[in-house]
C-alpha cells in the first residue's frame, strides 16, 4: 500500500493525471504477469509425486505456492471465470472490478489525485469494497464467485503439494552456502 496521505506530494507526483496513474499501473501489472514460471515447468508431469509426510506436504506447498505465485494467480482466475461464464452480465461485472482493483490498489505505486487533491487510500479502498459488493448483489453472482474461487484455490493447493519442488531453479538470493564450505585455510 501506499504511505499514509498526509505526506507532502512531490510536484512530479501532483502532475500525474488520472490517466498517467492507471498507465503506470497497467505497467506494473504487465510486469507482474510477465514474471510467471514457464507452464512446462509448472505442469511437469516428471515432478508429481506423494509427499511423505504431513511436514513435507506443508514445506512442498510453500515452496510452491512462493516459486509459481503468478501461474497459481492466472489459474484461479480462469477457475473464477469459467463458472461466471454462464452469466456474461457477472462475468464482465467482476471483471471490472478486478480491474479496478490491480489497478488502484495492488498495482499503483504513485498517489492519485484527482483534480489537484490527493485520493485517501481508504477512500479508494472503501469505494472499491461498496462498488464490489453492489456489483456481486446487482448481478446476482456471490455463489458462482464463491465456488470459482474455491475450486481455484483447492487445485492450486492439490498442485502445490503434489509437485515436488526438487527440480525448480534455486535463484541466487535463495542460495544458502555454509560459512565453512571449501574452505581450506
Amino acid at each position: 500500500m501506499l504511505p499514509p496521505e498526509n505526506l507532502p506530494i512531490t510536484a512530479e507526483e501532483r502532475h500525474h493525471s488520472f490517466g498517467e496513474v492507471i498507465s503506470l499501473s497497467v505497467q506494473n501489472l504487465i510486469a507482474f504477469v510477465s514474471s510467471q514460471r514457464p507452464w512446462l515447468e509448472f505442469l511437469a508431469l516428471g515432478s508429481m509425486d506423494l509427499p511423505t509426510s504431513f511436514s513435507s506436504a506443508v514445506s512442498r506447498s510453500k515452496v510452491n505456492l512462493r516459486h509459481f505465485v503468478v501461474n497459481y494467480s492466472l489459474m484461479t482466475a480462469a477457475s473464477i471465470t469459467l463458472f461466471l461464464v454462464s452469466n456474461p452480465t457477472a462475468l464482465v461485472t467482476v471483471a471490472t472490478f478486478a480491474i479496478l482493483w490491480l489497478l488502484l490498489c495492488f498495482c499503483r505505486d504513485h498517489p492519485l489525485v484527482l483534480y489537484g487533491r490527493q485520493v485517501s487510500d481508504k477512500v479508494i479502498f472503501f469505494g472499491l469494497i461498496v462498488g464490489s459488493f453492489w456489483g456481486l448483489w446487482l448481478t446476482h453472482c456471490f455463489l458462482s464467485l464463491v465456488l470459482g474461487v474455491l475450486t481455484g484455490v483447492l487445485l492450486c493447493l492439490v498442485h502445490a503439494v503434489l509437485r515436488n519442488p526438487d527440480d525448480l531453479f534455486v535463484q541466487e538470493e535463495e542460495v544458502v552456502v555454509p560459512s565453512n564450505f571449501l574452505h581450506w585455510s
